[in-house]
């Protein structure tokens, strides 16, 4: 008679957390499971075994799997009735980091507390770590909350001398940025200097723990106006003196929407680190202007952030690791560009294609795998570098998308990314030499069927080159010419034929013409609602930043950094309004960005004494050492 064989629930089950033991989590999630498959529905183990695979699909990168097993977890807990046990703990734990830091954030604080309520260890460092999430879920939400539960920590004397120094630290670290969220400063410096005593002030090799210690101390002396403390922590930090600092830049990084939450005046320093993979993840706020839901605002926007995984190249992961920028909200959501649809058609056609759409932003896996003609070609255009390389890339991505069959808008779009120069320098070389790329690219289209309105939008992407680079006389024939195509090709209502009327206006009033641009309008029967739509480019007449711009204190610390400002144009061209909505380092580049842009003139596109899509403008300045 033949034995069973197979092996028992339990031995699955060893084999398993043997698996996780040893960070196997591959082999822990299909052992889990396993022994899951093989346990009776009524077997007491099953609510562990879910919040032991819920903890292995998270350590593999499975965020929502491992939130669903967490809550099987959870619900067959209170099946049975068991109020407090380790895994049940767990899985609160579990949710309670994956929901910090998001919209959600309040849920977090919640599932913490409901993990400290049902933990059956009372061990200092059981205690310890879903302790400290409350109160770094709690820091800027609720910084009383935050200031009390790691008073439980540091007052109970055995438990806080029980812990490494490092967890000490960071402890401290956390104390010191809640009374800086609850607005003592002085109070914050107290706790701050401790964490430093335990951690090293000016050691130059440094863990990730020192990088944000020393950043909480920045933060801290910069609000008691000490500045020589912000340069000696921002220095220590790394902050500012980072290899390279053009990766920052390199991302698709939107920022929120200025509402009832979240208003002009209101800002925070988040937190996070950046995967391989290109995506922000682990955002936290550490400081928030005023407590409540402002640090979750900004914490799920950086959230949703994507790099070029290649641009990181230039970052050493270990300052991945640890990413902290001072933002702000915008006024207004972003404006409708011309070539929104023609990427939008591309992400479709990739997706329905069976490829990856984020290649339409240049945003991938860098470790995918695969043959396929269409991928490879946009993954070596992404990766070209000069513009040689660019240009052959981008006829080669052409050749291959027509093999393919692909869509006339994809293949605009192409063309239009590979007529961007890299090499160019300033804004007004910059959109000389796309003009003249755009010139040359826009025939690959020529005589081609269906290809009308691709090609009337490179034509008014060619005319916006010209008239940023001051060629305003070819820049209005060129923009002329979409104006005179019929309404059968070009509706009347098409942002693209809005677009280069707008502009014809504005260089009917930069010669001198304003009659002559109201009337242009007024026939085209363009109203103010519905060109507040678009990301009207207003002409500038004084846009430069100065070498004088440089923060004498910048200079002498040798820091360097990026910064966006936010603006609006009125009708006289002055800008009004600016704010520093993005700054790296904190603190330390935004108010004199500020004054400069201050002094920037425009030429805004106008209807009668009312400003067109001038509202929200943007401009990002990088901060670099003179060689």
């Amino acid at each position: 008679m033949a034995s069973d064989a197979r092996p028992s629930p339990q031995v699955l089950f060893n084999a398993a957390q043997a698996a996780f033991d040893r960070s196997d989590w591959p082999a822990a999630v299909s052992g889990y499971r396993a022994a899951l498959s093989a346990l009776k529905p009524s077997a007491a183990a099953i609510p562990v075994i879910h919040a032991r695979l819920a903890a292995a699909l998270q350590r593999s990168g499975q965020r929502a799997e491992a939130e669903t097993e967490a809550r099987l977890a959870i619900a067959r807990f209170k099946e049975r009735e068991v109020g407090k046990d380790d895994d049940l703990a767990l899985s609160y734990a579990l949710l309670a980091n994956l929901h910090r830091g998001a919209s959600d954030n309040d849920l977090a604080i919640t599932e913490y507390q409901n993990a400290i309520a049902t933990m059956a260890t009372d061990s200092p460092a059981a205690l310890l770590e879903p302790r400290y999430g409350l109160a770094s879920a709690a820091l800027t939400a609720n910084p009383n909350l935050a200031a009390s539960t790691l008073d439980s920590i540091i007052t109970n004397a055995p438990v806080f001398a029980s812990i490494s120094k490092t967890d000490q630290a960071n402890v401290l670290s956390t104390r010191a940025m809640a009374e800086l969220n609850r607005g003592q400063a002085k109070l914050a410096a107290s706790y701050i200097e401790k964490a430093l005593t335990l951690t090293g002030r000016t050691t130059t090799k440094v863990n990730i723990a020192q990088v944000q210690i020393r950043g909480n101390a920045a933060l801290i002396y910069a609000k008691l106006g000490d500045e020589e403390n912000v340069r000696q922590y921002l220095t220590y930090s790394g902050a500012g003196h980072l290899p390279d600092g053009s990766w920052l830049s390199a991302a698709e990084k939107d920022l929120p929407v200025c509402d009832s939450v979240v208003g002009p005046n209101d800002f925070a320093v988040v937190d996070f680190a950046i995967g391989d993979d290109g995506r922000a993840r682990g955002a936290d706020t550490v400081y928030a202007s005023r407590p409540g839901q402002i640090g979750a605002t900004f914490a799920a926007a950086v959230n949703t952030w994507r790099w070029k995984p290649d641009a990181l190249a230039k970052l050493n992961p270990f300052w991945r690791a640890s990413v902290r920028l001072e933002l702000r909200c915008v006024t207004r959501p972003p404006l409708l560009r011309l070539n929104d649809s023609f990427r939008t058609a591309t992400s479709d056609w990739l997706a329905k294609s069976g490829y990856d759409p984020e290649l339409a932003k240049g945003i991938f896996d860098p470790h995918a795998t695969g043959v396929a003609p269409v991928p490879a070609a946009f993954t070596a255009f992404w990766k070209a570098d000069g513009d040689r390389a660019v240009a052959a890339a981008g006829a080669t991505l052409n050749a291959v998308l027509i093999a393919a069959n692909a869509p006339i808008d994809v293949r605009a779009y192409a063309i239009y990314l590979a007529a961007a120069p890299q090499s160019a320098r300033g804004v007004r070389g910059y959109q000389a030499a796309r003009g003249r790329s755009l010139a040359t690219a826009a025939h690959a289209l020529d005589n081609v069927a269906g290809a009308e309105h691709a090609r009337a939008w490179l034509q008014t992407e060619y005319g916006l080159a010209l008239e940023a680079s001051y060629a305003l006389a070819p820049a209005k024939t060129a923009l002329q010419a979409v104006a005179a195509l019929p309404l059968s090709t070009l509706p009347a209502d098409d942002p693209i034929r809005s677009l280069a009327v707008l502009h014809l206006a504005l260089i009917d009033k930069r010669s001198g013409a304003p009659a002559v641009a109201d009337q242009r309008i007024s026939d085209a029967g363009i109203d103010a609602e519905q060109c507040s739509l678009l990301d009207v480019r207003p002409v500038a007449r004084n846009a430069d930043i100065s070498s004088s711009t440089f923060p004498e204190e910048a200079l002498r610390w040798h820091f360097e950094g990026t910064v966006r400002e936010a603006f609006d144009i009125a009708a006289d061209g002055r800008v009004q309004n600016v704010r520093t909505v993005l700054s790296y380092p904190p603190f330390v580049f935004g108010p004199a960005t500020e004054r400069a842009v201050g002094q920037f003139r425009y030429l805004p596109p106008t209807l009668g004494n009312q400003v067109l899509g001038c509202v929200g403008q943007t401009v990002n300045v990088s901060y670099k050492m003179p060689s």
